[in-house]
């Protein structure tokens, strides 16, 4: 088989892969892309994808991880490698780990919203709410509408006892997301913790 037909066939079993995992066929699109990686080294979309089955289809990190380090080998500024890199190891509580991989985000893209505000959210989980806050209040200078990051600072300004700040939070989002039973129960509650105060 020439290099050109390795190729080929390696895009072959990589869009079978991608139609089975779409199907929850989670074994028959990693065998798929295994083939795809094996006839093409160099193909980080297979790699990559192939993490991604490893962790959302089978919930192996281990695996995951793995494939997207490879991935990362051919290109390492592969921004959603490292996304989901991060995410991973924030759902791991892996925190210092998932903040170096948002920061590598921020220093390709430093307009990137979903950036700042993954590296808030493992700020927070780690317990560093200044820096927290400070990453949310960077990602809503680019992106004043995200109703996301407007909630989690209102509900931190909540926890901090910042009552005014959170009903300023809480009160914005909701110029963007009226009808949201979340937003008007924190809403409530900055409010009534505003009232306590007095």
């Amino acid at each position: 088989m020439t290099k050109k037909d390795k190729i080929a066939e390696a895009k072959n079993l990589f869009q079978k892969g991608l139609d089975y995992w779409q199907e929850d066929r989670f074994d028959e699109a990693i065998e798929c892309l295994h083939k795809a990686v094996e006839l093409d080294p160099e193909y980080l979309d297979a790699w990559y994808n192939l993490g991604n089955t490893y962790y959302t289809g089978k919930g192996d990190f281990d695996s995951a991880y793995k494939y997207w380090q490879k991935a990362l080998e051919l290109n390492p500024d592969e921004i959603d490698v490292l996304y989901n890199l991060g995410n991973a190891h924030r759902e791991r509580e892996e925190f210092d780990k998932a903040i170096d991989c948002y920061k590598k985000v921020i220093a390709m893209n430093p307009k990137d919203h979903e950036g700042w505000n993954n590296m808030a959210n493992a700020y927070y989980g780690k317990g560093e709410i200044k820096s927290a806050i400070e990453c949310w209040q960077k990602a809503l200078e680019i992106k004043p509408d995200k109703v996301e990051t407007r909630y989690n600072l209102g509900v931190i300004y909540l926890e901090l006892e910042e009552f005014d700040k959170s009903i300023e939070c809480t009160q914005k989002a909701l110029e963007f997301y009226p009808e949201s039973d979340n937003l008007h129960s924190l809403l409530n509650a900055a409010k009534r913790g505003k009232e306590s105060q007095k």
